[in-house]
């Protein structure tokens, strides 16, 4: 798949709650749990696009 601005995506977990999110690759977008309010997120490296954290 071709990466594309518009699909730019980060993946982070929350090790309070162990969930992980699809955030916009957007340094704007504030580093908290939007399930149980914990910061930080540890980013997930290595693994960026639209399908990298869900593709085998």
């Amino acid at each position: 798949m071709i990466d594309s601005p518009g699909l730019a995506l980060r993946y982070a977990a929350c090790d309070a709650c162990e969930t992980v999110f699809a955030l916009p690759d957007d340094p704007a977008e504030p580093d908290v749990c939007g399930r149980c309010g914990a910061r930080p997120l540890r980013e997930l490296t290595g693994i960026r696009g639209p399908d990298a954290y869900f593709a085998p």
